[in-house]
Formats: structure tokens, C-alpha cells, sequence
């Protein structure tokens, strides 16, 4: 079975819960004891890149809708906002150096057989939700004392989000990554406080002109899921379009319909196609929807199990069980059936022909002005 890699970027303030939900991806995606031998525990060995700077690699090797996947998780170093500035500096060069990567080989005279890219195909942005409530706190001090954008005080907030951490983080890295905002510590907070704070987190994205998804192509692909569906209606109704020749030629031919994936990659399968679509109208719904009980997409909230129980996948209360795998409990099961599952050959396409690409493009006029003054 031919193996497909991919690699996840978590980064998050000090003590978010970033490393904690590492260590619980690590188990979630691994495969069944049952499932692994000794020779692919000595090829994840092999195929575990080394650490990069600050950046710490977590390889392993599992198996998702039929595709086997090696997948590198990268941990961080905490983002401090006094520093931030030199961490995401860092980062950014981290990313691109994976865009060197591949551009190194594309350059060789003889490129080496099966070489597939090391590239963050996305950025889990961890976020602690009491550092979101006194975000919001300080946004409020500010409306009630008349302050507002740079005249503010020193602490800026977009709502639940802080513009020189959280909105910076996600700036810096657009055009490199998607970044994924994602609540941690689900389990100690409410289900009416979890629903405030994951609006009020999408209410800042959407203020700062953000979409996280916007990159993946949604409104393409919503607009082409919807332009199906008429014509399925219409077929029902009597084939009226089916025989109307210049409606026919509006539509793309299939397989063609997502201008993301100019080439098919493995896993990009019909089926994986439908449940992305699925994902995709589910979000744009959310984004659209002006009602104030309405939750959006994203962020989605997670749960840690508890570091002092580690045979137990969970938290233990007094009065009861926190289940990350409980979509009641936290958005866990979401998150990992559209990164790892429906959005996994869009991640791919979309960090080679839109991310890599456009970097690419700076590349070579920075190589090629250079080469001209000298």
C-alpha cells in the first residue's frame, strides 16, 4: 500500500493545552495494537523527520479510509506575546523551509522516485477559553470607556480574540497554511459558555475580514454542490435541463467540478468528495446564518484526557465522565473526520497548488532579480 504523508502544525499560547492535545492525537490516530508490527514501528523510526529549531516532530504511521498515511505532528514552543513577533518570524521560515524542500528537488537534474512533500498542510491554532473570556472582558472595558482600534489600551481585541497573538498568528501565516481555531479545555466550562465563546471567536474572525476555510475553495465548491443539486431536481421533474444543451455547457465535466484539485491525489475518492461537500455547506450555513442561536462551523472545541490517568481516555468528575470522543463533550470527532478524512486530499492540493506555488513564484523573481543586478 503506497504511503501518503501529511503534517500538522499545534501551536497556542503557554499552557493552552497544545502538547496535552498532541499527545491525545497521537492516540486517537494511531492504529490497533493489533494492526502494528515490529517492522512498521522500525519504519516510523526511519521516517520520523528530525526536530527543527524549536519545532518537535511526533511521527506516526495510520490508516484512513482505506489510505495508509504517514502523519507528522509538530509541536511548538508556547506563543508569548511579548515575543510573539520573533516566534511567528520562526514559524514562517519553519513552513517555508518545508517549500524549500520540494523546490530543491524539483530543481535536481534527476529527481528521486515517490519524493512527496513535507509541507504543514494546516495549523491547529489551540486556544485556552479563559484567556478568550478575558479577552472579551478587556473588549468590553474598552467599548464602556469609548476606546476602539489603536487608540485602545495596550491590550487589543477583536471580541474574544487578541489582535497582537491570535489575529497575528493567523495573518502571518496566511498564504502558507490553513489555521485551524480550535477551543481547548471543553470540560471546564458549559455548554452555553462554549457556544458564547465559539461566536464570539467567529465574530472576530469575521470582523478582521477571516475566513480559515477560505483557502480550501468553499464557495467554489458550495456554488458547484448547489448547481448539482438543481440539476438532480430538474432530472426528477422531467429532464428538462439534462436536454437543454447550453445549460449542459455551464456545468463542469465531472471530476473537474473543484478547481483546487487540478489533478486527482490518492484518497481523493467520489465518496471523500461527497462528505467534504457535506462539511463544506454546513459551514457555509453557519457563516451565512444571522441567527443568534446559531453555532458556527468553527472554532471547534476539544478535550485532553487527564495526564494523571493515562489509561484513561478522558476526564474523571465527581459528577461524571468528560468523553472526548462524545460529540455531546467536545467537537473532536468533527475535527478529526474533516482534516484527517474529508478536507485530507484538499489540504494536500491546496498546500501544492495555492501555498507552494505562490511561494514559489516570490522565489524565483527574488532569484531572478538578484541574478540581474549582479
Amino acid at each position: 500500500m503506497k504511503l501518503t504523508t501529511g503534517s500538522i502544525l499545534i501551536v497556542g499560547s503557554r499552557n493552552s493545552g497544545k502538547t496535552s492535545f498532541l499527545e491525545f492525537l497521537k492516540t486517537a490516530l494511531a492504529l490497533p495494537a493489533k494492526k502494528r508490527t515490529k517492522r512498521m514501528e522500525d519504519e516510523e523510526a526511519a521516517h520520523k523527520p528530525p526536530p527543527s529549531g524549536n519545532f518537535i516532530p511526533h511521527y506516526l504511521e495510520t490508516e484512513i479510509d482505506g489510505e495508509r498515511i504517514g502523519l507528522t505532528l509538530w509541536d511548538s514552543e508556547g506563543l508569548e506575546k511579548n515575543v510573539v513577533d520573533l516566534q511567528l518570524r520562526e514559524m514562517s521560515a519553519f513552513l517555508e523551509s518545508k517549500f524549500e524542500e520540494t523546490f530543491t528537488e524539483e530543481m535536481k537534474v534527476v529527481r528521486s522516485p515517490g519524493v512527496q512533500d513535507t509541507h504543514i498542510h494546516a495549523v491547529f491554532l489551540v486556544l485556552d477559553p479563559s484567556r478568550l473570556d478575558r479577552n472579551l472582558a478587556s473588549a468590553r472595558a474598552s467599548a464602556s470607556n469609548g476606546h476602539s482600534g489603536k487608540y485602545g489600551p495596550l491590550m487589543r481585541t477583536f471580541g474574544a480574540l487578541d489582535e497582537d497573538l491570535d489575529l497575528q498568528v493567523m495573518r502571518t501565516l496566511q498564504g502558507k497554511t490553513i489555521v485551524i481555531p480550535i477551543i481547548s479545555k471543553a470540560d471546564t466550562i458549559t455548554t452555553k459558555h462554549m457556544n458564547v465563546l465559539k461566536k464570539s471567536v467567529w465574530d472576530s474572525l469575521k470582523k478582521s475580514n477571516m475566513d480559515p476555510l477560505e483557502s480550501l475553495g468553499l464557495d467554489e465548491e458550495t456554488s458547484s454542490v448547489a448547481d448539482s443539486n438543481r440539476i438532480e431536481e430538474g432530472d426528477e421533474e422531467g429532464g428538462e435541463v439534462a436536454r437543454d444543451e447550453d445549460v449542459d455547457s455551464t456545468h463542469t465535466p465531472e471530476g473537474e467540478e473543484l478547481p483546487i484539485q487540478g489533478s486527482e491525489e490518492v484518497g481523493a475518492s467520489p465518496s471523500s468528495k461527497r462528505l467534504s461537500s457535506q462539511s463544506v455547506r454546513r459551514h457555509k450555513a453557519a457563516q451565512e446564518e444571522s441567527k443568534e442561536d446559531e453555532i458556527p462551523f468553527v472554532p471547534l472545541s476539544i478535550i485532553s484526557p487527564d495526564l494523571y490517568e493515562p489509561e484513561v481516555v478522558g476526564r474523571q468528575f465527581p459528577w461524571g465522565f468528560a468523553d472526548p470522543y462524545n460529540e455531546e463533550h467536545c467537537d473532536f470527532e468533527r475535527l478529526k473526520e474533516a482534516v484527517f478524512s474529508e478536507w485530507r486530499a484538499e489540504l494536500r492540493e491546496a498546500s501544492r497548488e495555492q501555498w507552494y506555488e505562490g511561494w514559489r513564484t516570490s522565489r524565483l523573481k527574488t532569484r531572478d532579480g538578484g541574478s540581474r543586478r549582479r
